[in-house]
Parts: structure tokens; C-alpha cells; sequence
């Protein structure tokens, strides 16, 4: 930790920034360690798409549009009369399995992919691993996005660049070296590379002689909460910000949204809701392969100390709804008539007129982790109506939710009363009052903006000794909370339905035989 920082927490001006990196957008956040936003500036990721199935960062916008947004800031705390002396820190959170490569003089001479780019193939089988050896090294349900996969199909595939690369960061790693010259990563971002070893907090030499690297081709590991480095003169020059100001390299967005709604210790669970969605929890330390049922959830580590995240996602959550109203509205959709659609689905009785939808628009995420089922759209009749069909899907959902909170308690041995609705699904009020009596529990919903950012900048006073441990982070006491109260009625008539939802989505017979 650095020093002298640790008065910051009782100063009326103490600030952290959080540097948030998502698939769509970059956000920058300053927030007070109680976690109020002080300011945001937002930045649109730019996406190459150079051939079909591709879809790669555009890493020369990015790298403009950090110092651009530092700028943005240090003008808008500023002009608000808040001195950058009292930045504490800045925590750097980005997506997961995207990399880039340098050559020896430190320049970039790869593309960086995105996610969910299509340039890739899971190799675990071919490396003689199964799936057990797999999880209970990397904490990772079995897919094809990992960074590992992806770097071993470039090789194999000839780029002419392969062989020109001396280092490899991922998203985080690499804006984290930018501003602070060093070469860093996170266990959570370690993990979501598929090349390190979750139990030991180490790069797995194991995988690495599969991908045909060695453990000094990637950024250090540091353990969560680690100071990097210090900021850069260049980049304190070009941004306003002061020179020397802590860089943390905070780690995987998820864990760090988790961390800015207060998710750090056991007991607690948070559905996190956007265009996909999660189901979160912490462990206080990596389950195996057989704990998870199988290897269904992810497990690997958070981005506080001694702490690992259980996770579980459907790709497509708030996508699905949005393709619902997208579809139902019309030739011509307009807020206008999304907020018909909306109406007519509240005015529906629950059960949808017995429609049922599977909604699995890009695969069906935890538990079953079948990236090849897509949406179902059932028992459609005469008398269905589009709200009725808006309103199936957000059963499906909360159905999906229900199966998956199920499994988290089996796994666990906990049974919260009162779980936590973060994200910008958490913004629909019908949706809100449907999983509450589909699930029979309360939700509590944050008022925190940016809660990956607010995370990040946690990350960074908790590296900087602003806060004595994780749990004095987490604690958001600037924050106000909201609360979704169960409908006694509407849970009355979910029970006599809710088995039916649910059934619609466990996988046939031939679905769960299918290779």
C-alpha cells in the first residue's frame, strides 16, 4: 500500500477514480470513498470489424480516448472546485479475455479481440485436458473465449505478426501500462485469460506449454488491490492529473461492479442486469470442478483480497427484451410505442395466456452452458396478444433467475432473504415486481451510477490504504438504498404457474443428449 494515502479516508476531499472499460462503452468515474459520484465521462468503444465473425478493439481510439476523458474530468472536478491532489488513486476495471500484443520495443502488432470475436476454438481436449483439470485450475466453465484459445488459433493460423510479439496484457493490462509503465495484471484477470492457475495465484506453466508461451511473456501477476505504479509525467502532463498518483490495475469489470454494490463477503448475492445478465456471490475460497455441479458456474477470483466470485450469466437478457420490443413495436418503433407494449404486458395476468419463451436469443449461459440453443417463443394463439409475448419473455427471465438462485443456495448453504438488483435492468419497475414474486424475495436496488467504475476506484483506495480492509470499502456509505417489495397477490398467482415457466427452460431429452 502507499503510504500517507490512509488519511484520505476521513478528509472531506478524499476522491477516487475508476477507470471502467466495457464492450460498448468507456466510462471514467471520480466518486468519494463512500461511493457518491463526483463526475462521469464517457467515451464509445470503437469496434473494427474487419471480416465476417471478427469484431476487434480499436486500440489507437482507446488510447486517445483515455487521455481525452482524464482530461474531460480533471476539467469537470475542477470547475466544481475539487482539487486532482485529492485523487487517492486510480483503479483500472476492462472486460475479460481481449488481449494485444508488443513487440520488444513496446509497441502494439496485433489486433485486440473483442469477446465474443468469432477467431477461436476451444482447445481443451486437443491439450489433453478435461474438464475437470480445466476448472479446478483456471475456475472457468468450459467455452472457447479464453484468451489461451484465442492467442493458440492466431498462432495456428500463420498471423504474420505471431512471432513479432515479446508481451502479451490484456484490456486493463495494457491502459494500466500506458499510464504507469508497468506491466501488471490482476488474479481476475489472470483467471478470465484461462492461463492461470486460480489455487496458487500464479500463471499455470501447465496451459502456458499448451499456448506455446512462457510466464515472462505476460504482464506480472500482482495479487488483488496491488499498487502498480506511479502515473506517468506524459500522461499527467496531457491530462492534468498529478504525476506520481497510484495506478491500480483492478481487474475484471464483473467482480468490480460486484465490489461497487458492496459485494465482498459471503452470504450475500447479486443479480447484476444489462444487456446479459449475472448472478453473483462471494466464497472464501475457489470450489472445485464437483462443487459447482459439474464445473456450471464460474469461480475464480475477486478483486479483493482472500475472496473468489461465483458466477453465473445468461448472454442475452436485457438484449432479449430489447429484440421483443424491437419486433412487437412495429414498422415504426418509437418510445411511444414501446410504452404501449409495456402496458399492455402489465395488464396481462401472469403466466402470459400460457406462453412460454425460452430465452436463449445467444445461448443459454449457467447452469446448462449451451452456447448452441436460441430462443423459443411457445403456445402461441389466437388470443395472444404482443404484451402478452413482451411479458412471457420477462417470466423466461425470471424463471432463468429462479433455477440459478436455486443452485447458488444448494452450493453455498446460504439462503439470502433479500438480494441485491443492480444494472440497468434494474430500472424496470414491471420486470422488478415479477422477479420478486417469481423468486418470493425481496431486492434492494443501489443508487450508485457506474457501480464497474465506482468498483475500480474501491479497488484503487483499498491498494492505496484509504480503506483498512475490504470490507470498510464496501460499505457505500453515501449510497442510498431502494427497496422492491414482494406483491402478496402477484406471488400467489406466480406459484401456480411458476413450475410451468421453469420446465419450459430446463433442456429435452435430445437438447441434454446433443454433442
Amino acid at each position: 500500500m502507499a503510504e500517507g494515502i490512509g488519511r484520505l479516508m476521513s478528509a472531506s476531499d478524499g476522491l477516487l477514480v475508476g477507470i471502467d472499460i466495457g464492450t460498448t462503452n468507456l466510462k471514467v468515474v471520480a466518486a468519494r470513498p463512500g461511493g457518491r459520484v463526483e463526475a462521469v465521462v464517457r467515451r464509445s468503444m470503437v469496434i473494427d470489424r474487419p471480416a465476417p465473425g471478427a469484431a476487434e478493439f480499436n486500440l489507437d481510439a482507446l488510447d486517445r480516448d483515455i487521455v481525452s476523458a482524464l482530461s474531460e474530468l480533471v476539467k469537470l472536478l475542477t470547475d466544481r472546485g475539487i482539487a486532482t491532489g485529492s485523487i487517492a488513486g486510480i483503479g483500472i476495471a476492462s472486460i475479460g479475455e481481449s488481449f494485444v500484443g508488443l513487440d520488444g520495443q513496446d509497441r502494439r502488432v496485433t489486433p485486440c479481440p473483442t469477446w465474443y470475436d468469432r477467431r477461436t476454438a476451444n482447445r481443451r481436449r486437443d491439450w489433453g485436458l478435461s474438464e475437470h483439470d480445466w476448472f479446478d485450475i483456471t475456475g472457468m466453465v468450459d467455452d472457447d473465449i479464453y484468451t489461451a484459445y484465442r492467442i493458440a488459433w492466431w498462432r495456428d493460423a500463420g498471423a504474420k505478426w505471431f512471432t513479432k510479439v515479446q508481451t502479451w496484457l490484456m484490456v486493463a493490462d495494457y491502459v494500466t501500462f500506458r499510464l504507469c509503465g508497468r506491466k501488471v495484471t490482476s488474479p481476475s484477470l489472470g483467471a478470465r485469460s484461462g492461463m492461470a492457475d486460480r489455487r496458487s495465484g500464479a500463471w499455470s506453466e501447465k496451459i502456458l506449454d499448451h499456448v506455446g508461451l512462457k510466464a515472462d511473456a505476460l504482464g506480472t501477476l500482482l495479487p488483488s488491490a496491488t499498487v502498480a505504479g506511479g502515473l506517468l509525467d506524459e500522461i499527467a502532463s496531457a491530462t492534468g492529473l498529478i504525476a506520481g498518483t497510484p495506478v491500480v490495475n483492478a481487474g475484471h469489470d464483473h467482480p468490480c461492479a460486484g465490489l461497487g454494490c458492496g459485494l465482498v463477503n459471503p452470504g450475500r448475492m447479486i443479480d447484476s442486469t444489462g444487456t446479459s445478465e449475472a448472478l453473483k456471490t462471494v466464497v472464501t475460497r475457489p470450489l472445485t470442478y464437483d462443487e459447482v455441479g459439474n464445473g456450471r458456474y464460474d469461480c475464480y477470483p475477486h478483486v479483493v483480497p482472500d475472496r473468489s466470485l461465483l458466477s453465473g450469466h445468461i448472454p442475452s437478457s436485457g438484449g432479449l427484451i430489447d429484440w421483443l420490443v424491437k419486433i412487437l413495436s412495429g414498422p415504426n418503433p418509437s418510445a411511444e410505442t414501446a410504452d404501449l407494449l409495456w402496458r399492455d404486458a402489465a395488464s396481462v395476468a401472469p403466466g402470459a395466456g400460457g406462453i412460454k419463451i425460452g430465452p436463449f436469443l445467444e445461448g443459454t449461459g449457467a447452469p446448462w452452458n449451451d452456447r448452441g440453443r436460441r430462443a423459443d417463443i411457445s403456445f402461441l394463439g389466437t388470443q395472444s396478444t404482443s404484451g402478452a409475448i413482451l411479458r412471457a419473455g420477462v417470466e423466461g427471465l425470471a424463471g432463468w433467475l429462479r433455477i440459478n438462485l436455486e443452485q447458488f443456495e444448494a452450493i453455498t448453504g446460504t439462503r439470502p432473504d433479500v438480494l441485491t438488483l443492480t444494472g440497468g435492468g434494474a430500472r424496470n419497475m414491471l420486470a422488478n415486481g415479477i422477479k420478486a414474486a417469481v423468486l418470493e424475495r425481496r431486492f434492494v436496488v443501489p443508487d450508485i451510477e457506474e457501480a464497474a467504475g465506482v468498483g475500480a476506484g474501491l479497488v484503487a483506495g483499498l491498494a492505496t490504504g484509504v480503506f483498512a480492509d475490504a470490507t470498510q470499502a464496501a460499505e457505500l456509505a453515501d449510497v442510498t438504498w431502494r427497496d422492491v417489495e414482494i406483491d402478496p397477490q402477484l406471488v400467489e398467482a406466480y406459484r401456480k404457474v411458476r413450475a410451468s415457466i421453469t420446465a419450459h427452460l430446463v433442456p429435452s431429452q435430445c437438447e441434454a443428449s446433443r454433442d
